[in-house]
């Protein structure tokens, strides 16, 4: 009989953790697991995704930080699906998927970080508990891992796995055509950046890093691929330091392999 997996997240929006979710849960072998994902506080984009490779999906609605009514809905959502393994992604989650799977009687609990987060303050004590009751804390990076050694989590139980990334699929496109999309000259040079815009990401450094290359080099683009929270700082940084020419925002795309 297949093992029963539950997936926690905040959201189902297209970002990195998220895209991560979906890697693995889409790739899973379906005769040795049977996948559930549960969105904490919403879905979003990738939500399709999973229905495709027909994952079922939950969606708590948790609405605020403190929300005891969603930790009681997803606790009973727990019981009445008894996973085998409850593996949490990102701190909302780590923190309601994990205390509530604890209160439902699961056995195995797997907790992902995916970032060095120095905005912590009590939330660290709460991760230092919740560590206690679990079997693997999967970061994506060494400086991950050595940011929660350092806040008192056992390293023993700490193991980086670095991000997935799937084949890129056969393209047609030329070099020519997506130059001439963008409206980009033949001979350019270009850097890209894809990632959620987000100060963790340094978005603000490579920016800068453009407006330095510039004075030497006059024919380096470069392309930033994502979305969030403070793309319009950024594009208001880079129309400050007057590089609008050699910077854009190409928000986010499903096409990047190209």
């Amino acid at each position: 009989m297949p093992r029963r997996i539950l997936q926690i997240i905040p959201t189902l929006d297209q970002s990195g953790a998220e895209k991560q979710l979906t890697l693995l849960a889409r790739g899973l072998p379906r005769e040795e697991f049977e996948v559930h994902v549960c969105a904490l506080t919403r879905g979003g984009p990738l939500e399709s995704d999973l229905a495709a490779a027909g994952i079922p999906v939950a969606v708590i609605g948790k609405r605020w930080k403190f929300d005891p009514h969603a930790f009681g809905r997803l606790w009973r959502y727990i019981q009445k699906l008894k996973p085998d393994l409850v593996h949490t992604w990102l701190f909302a989650a780590n923190a309601y998927g994990r205390a509530a799977a604890l209160l439902a009687g699961v056995k195995r609990l797997v907790a992902a970080e995916r970032c060095v987060d120095p905005w912590k303050s009590w939330e660290l004590g709460f991760d230092r508990y919740l560590a206690r009751h679990t079997a693997r804390i999967v970061a994506n990076s060494q400086g991950v891992r050595d940011f929660y050694v350092g806040q008192g989590i056992d390293a023993e139980k700490i193991e980086v796995i670095p991000n997935g990334v799937p084949p890129a699929p056969p393209c047609s496109t030329t070099r020519q055509e997506i130059l001439a999309e963008l409206g980009l000259p033949e001979d350019a040079r270009i850097v890209g950046l894809v990632g959620r815009l987000w100060p963790q990401k340094r978005v603000k450094d490579a920016i800068w890093a453009a407006d330095l290359l510039k004075v030497i080099r006059s024919d380096v683009y470069l392309l930033i691929i994502g979305d969030g929270p403070h793309r319009q700082r950024l594009e208001k940084f880079r129309d400050q330091c007057e590089i609008r020419d050699k910077v854009r925002f190409l928000g986010h795309r499903r096409d990047v392999p190209r």
